[in-house]
């Protein structure tokens, strides 16, 4: 069974395959992992709103900062460990980096690999859209490749300093370390027999002995896993990362192999992994079967909806789909679902319909999820594909400019934002500025790629 794009869960390719590593998009790991790094981010003084999480397709356990205050998780560290200790310790170690100015400090390797990266990133997503999912895998995997090449490489020194960093941010949370120090302790050991398998995490991230002694020594008298606080906190994060790790597991590993796994368990979980496994066999009826009973079970539940969603429409039911996409959206936060309401206008926009008032929603909702989606192409696609549907083709034209900047296409940015621009009324004030300023960050990226 071949997938086409999947925005609101893992994208899937041409190749329906995870072999290779990529950025992923899933609102409700994301929402997780802000759970996790929001309030270590506060205890370092830093606002979330500004730092981004981006979660990696690979097996290999790492974690990195690059190029600011851009956070990069692997989906191997999320899946090495069933509770968040290990995973909180991580994200306050890098936040250490961060406000450490160690990022700053640095070689410009960090800055190439996350342009690389996200470049080919926003260039592979806006040829998906376009239709091209072989062109955009091609450009993700290949970026994310050169991102290896092109990691951070922290000193030892740096290294003990994020530590300590990490352990004041923890201690604030009455939280404990040993989570990071069992993470730790875990690469030592590898690097004795196994050093292949965490070679990424080792070269952006020396380890020493030294490290963990002196974070047992500076938490030794600490006695937070056994407080009220680390357990209200363990409870907030245990169920939202139980769903995580089935989310994962089932859209990473191969189908056939977690229905035999899962084949005598009856759990939610396990039934949300066997309905995934159903629907990438393409068996979407059986998939609905399990999955229908665990929605009745938690009726407000928006991200159970919105796999819903994604299943329907994957299988070519749009109109299903729509309805279950709005159910989703109103059962989560304006944050939470914003990449949910991509889904939903997308799926408005394939229905074969000339109702002006369903398309309009759809735009409605793409406006609504830019708030928080600004440098999402596929929403500009989508945008520029809602307005012109409603005769707005000044609109769509802008929409296209931004798309076309997105995904490094210069000068159809600039034809597009010079046409909108034309189009417009004088009363469209914000509209203009909004092309004048497009041409101008158009050209601004062509004098970059000219000076490299």
């Amino acid at each position: 069974m071949k997938f086409r794009i999947i925005f609101t869960l893992i994208y899937f390719y041409a190749t329906n395959s995870f072999a290779d590593a990529s950025l992923i998009r899933d609102a409700e790991t994301e929402k997780f992992l802000h759970q996790l790094a929001d309030p270590i981010f506060v205890a370092a003084d830093l606002n979330p709103q500004n730092i981004k999480i981006y979660i990696v397709n690979d097996d290999s356990i790492n974690a990195f900062v690059s190029g600011g205050q851009n956070v990069f998780i692997n989906t191997g560290l999320i899946r090495k460990y069933k509770t968040p200790d290990a995973l909180i310790g991580v994200i306050a170690h890098e936040t250490g980096h961060i406000t450490a100015g160690h990022l700053a400090r640095s070689s410009e390797g960090a800055e190439q690999a996350e342009g690389a990266m996200l470049l080919s990133y926003l260039l592979g997503i806006g040829a998906v859209a376009a239709g091209s999912p072989e062109a955009g895998t091609a450009l993700i995997m290949g970026g994310n490749q050169t991102a290896q090449r092109l990691y951070m490489k922290f000193t030892r020194t740096q290294e003990e300093a994020a530590d300590q960093h990490a352990i004041a941010y923890l201690d604030k949370l009455k939280y404990p370390a040993t989570g990071l120090i069992n993470l730790l302790e875990f690469f030592e050991s590898e690097m004795i027999g196994y050093k292949d398998q965490i070679d990424e995490y080792l070269l952006s991230h020396p380890i020493s002995r030294k490290r963990i002694d002196v974070i047992k020594i500076r938490t030794a008298e600490k006695k937070f896993s056994q407080g009220k606080e680390y357990r209200k906190i363990n409870q907030k994060l245990q169920k939202p990362m139980d769903r995580v790790l089935a989310k994962l597991e089932a859209f990473i590993e191969n189908p056939d192999y977690l229905l035999k796994k899962y084949q005598n368990r009856q759990d939610e979980n396990s039934n949300y992994i066997k309905s995934v496994a159903l629907f990438k066999k393409g068996k979407i009826d059986e998939s609905l079967a399990l999955l229908d009973p665990i929605i009745a079970k938690n009726p407000s539940d928006g991200f159970l909806f919105e796999l819903k969603g994604q299943i329907l429409f994957e299988s070519g039911r749009i109109q299903d789909s729509v309805l279950t996409y709005s159910q989703a959206v109103k059962s989560l936060s304006a944050q939470d679902n914003a990449i949910v309401k991509v889904s939903f206008a997308l799926a408005i926009l394939s229905l074969k319909t000339s109702d002006q008032d369903l398309i309009k929603l759809a735009i409605k909702e793409l406006e609504e999820a830019k708030k928080f989606e600004a440098e999402n192409p596929l929403l500009f696609k989508q945008l520029a594909n809602g307005y012109s549907r409603i005769g707005d083709e000044a609109r769509s034209l802008l929409a296209l400019a931004e798309f076309s900047l997105l995904i490094g296409e210069k000068e159809k940015c600039q034809k597009y934002a010079k046409e909108a621009k034309e189009k417009f009324n004088k009363s469209d004030k914000s509209e203009i500025i909004r092309a004048d300023d497009l041409l101008e960050l158009a050209k601004e990226k062509d004098g970059e790629k000219n000076n490299h």
